[in-house]
């Protein structure tokens, strides 16, 4: 703004000189004043009233609301840009904090897979051992089972083959076989079937 006053004040001489050295002799004072103020100094003087009131008058009505909008403009584009970039940073954490969410819900998801894996393979290992001792109890009962079936079995055999062999005796004999007899034949007998 400053350089446009001084350059303005400098062209003034310069075009004052030019205007008087149009016609005539180049230097005389009454054609210089003439041809710059054709009309006269009064009317010079409310010309330069007139425009000096007009600048005022277009400072005042113009050039403040002019300069108050665009300042208003100019703050409501920086509101706009600086909302946008908060939003921005906004969305950006929205996105961040999503991958996290994500990651964490793809890590908790594998945890809770290997954990149920580990469960399963606990549980199928507690049911194989289950399994295993009952089949041993089972085991256990049947071979128990088998050894009491055999010991009377062989009681009942026993008991047969005393009666047989009493009977035989008894035959052989001819005569009844008291106890004493009976337990000595009893006794050869199952010495000699072991």
């Amino acid at each position: 703004m400053k350089k446009a006053k001084r350059l303005s004040l400098l062209l003034l001489p310069f075009s004052a000189l030019l205007l008087s050295g149009c016609q005539g002799a180049p230097f005389t004072s009454e054609d210089f004043t003439a041809k710059l103020f054709p009309n006269g100094y009064w009317d010079f003087l409310i010309q330069l009233l007139a425009f000096v009131v007009l600048l005022i008058v277009v400072f005042v009505i113009g050039y403040k609301p002019v300069k108050k909008m665009l300042k208003k403009r100019r703050d409501g584009v920086n509101s706009m840009i600086d909302d946008a970039k908060k939003m921005q940073r906004e969305a950006h954490e929205a996105v961040m904090k999503k991958e996290e969410t994500i990651a964490e819900g793809k890590e908790e998801a594998a945890s809770i897979i290997a954990n149920a894996k580990r469960q399963a393979e606990s549980e199928a290992a507690a049911i194989l051992a289950k399994a295993e001792e009952d089949a041993a109890l089972k085991r256990k009962k049947a071979d128990e089972d088998i050894a009491a079936a055999k010991k009377k079995s062989e009681q009942e055999i026993h008991d047969q083959i005393i009666d047989v062999a009493l009977a035989a005796s008894s035959k052989v004999l001819g005569r009844e076989v008291n106890e004493k007899d009976n337990k000595a034949l009893l006794d050869d007998f199952l010495s000699e079937m072991k």
